[in-house]
């Protein structure tokens, strides 16, 4: 990301002023030539830098791994981005003074960095939550696609009626040539009618209906009411239930991002009962013993926390015992170890007391 989008802004950002001064958008130059032949240095200094971190990389894990590097497929990402950076120098750097190349296989070839971006996703642990998006996106393929059909069907058909409705008074020469212009625009050939569905259903609505119901006839809004109220609310409704209905699926099923889930939940579980142990532990030295932890009887608080963490007890020596190994103290492994084993619904530590009498 941090190579692809300063070239994009080189690429568009920077162009965008120059063909925006050119045909008079603006009417002083936004860029100057200094501050563009500065720049043309930074990205260039970018390019060589994030190419020679990139090939370095591929090139140090073929070395390292040799067979298995190709057998994961995301490995295929890394060694075309590479490519596409060296190609890139050469082209633009090395021979573009010689050689007569397009400018857009240039911006084409920078957009392909940005696919190193994908290898992060599954990688990076912050990005857990775009990781199940896209597993969610993945498996809701299918459900776009006949989405897509249903809704276009839906948009065809009201078209053709919108259309059908419209022809005769395009045709008339009597009515204003300005006001048959407005609805041609609109509803004059079956791809501008299509486009203008899909504007009434996703976009303004307004201006196609009101071209309808202001020069041809206020029963319009009866029948755009419908298509508003059948599309707008029942179809796409049902749609966006399907579609939740398939990413909680994917989430549930998905292996991966369930145990990721289970070692979060442990590491805050481990987090609590630490800062359990730690208030316990007057002393600071980093055991409990009888006396400390006997502090669970005495203090509400304590006792409410260890009913948070699932640590319910009843007899407080028995608890000790359980989590003590015989020396008469307490380790924090011992405590994290012991309130692992006795989390739950069917308790270890009354299993414990049966086998021990």
């Amino acid at each position: 990301m941090a190579n692809g989008c300063p070239e994009s802004n080189e690429c568009m950002q920077v162009d965008g002023y120059r063909s925006g001064h050119t045909i008079g958008v603006f009417e002083t130059v936004v860029v100057s030539d200094a501050t563009w032949a500065v720049w043309e240095i930074v990205f260039a200094i970018g390019d060589f830098t994030f190419t020679a971190f990139f090939v370095l990389d591929v090139l140090v894990r073929i070395t390292i791994l040799r067979c298995k590097f190709w057998k994961v497929p995301m490995n295929y990402i890394d060694v075309a981005v590479s490519g596409t950076s060296l190609l890139e120098i050469v082209l633009f750097y090395v021979t573009s003074a010689n050689l007569a190349v397009n400018p857009i296989l240039f911006r084409l070839l920078r957009i392909g960095k940005l696919a190193r971006a994908i290898r992060m996703i599954t990688m990076n642990s912050v990005l857990a939550s775009l990781h199940l998006l896209i597993r969610c996106l993945a498996a809701s393929t299918n459900i776009l696609f006949w989405t897509f059909c249903l809704i276009a069907f839906f948009q065809c058909v009201s078209g053709m009626v919108a259309n059908t409705l419209c022809r005769d008074f395009i045709n008339d020469e009597s009515q204003s040539l300005q006001v048959r212009e407005d609805v041609f625009r609109y509803y004059g050939t079956f791809s501008r009618t299509f486009l203008s569905m899909f504007e009434l259903l996703f976009a303004n609505w307004s201006p196609p209906c009101r071209v309808l119901v202001e020069n041809i006839s206020e029963w319009f809004s009866v029948y755009f009411l419908l298509y508003r109220c059948v599309l707008g609310y029942a179809v796409l409704n049902v749609v966006s239930a399907v579609f939740v209905q398939q990413t909680m699926k994917t989430a549930s099923s998905d292996e991966e991002l369930a145990f990721k889930q289970k070692e979060r939940d442990i590491a805050m579980y481990t987090r609590k009962v630490r800062r359990l142990f730690q208030t316990m532990d007057v002393s600071g030295d980093g055991v409990l013993n009888y006396e400390e932890f006997s502090k669970l009887v005495k203090s509400p608080m304590l006792k409410f926390w260890m009913s948070q963490l699932e640590l319910e007890y009843h007899d407080l020596m028995s608890l000790f015992e359980f989590l003590d190994n015989g020396d008469g103290e307490i380790t924090l492994m011992e405590f994290i170890e012991g309130a692992a084993r006795l989390r739950g619904g069917a308790k270890a530590l009354d299993i414990w007391r049966i086998e021990t009498k």
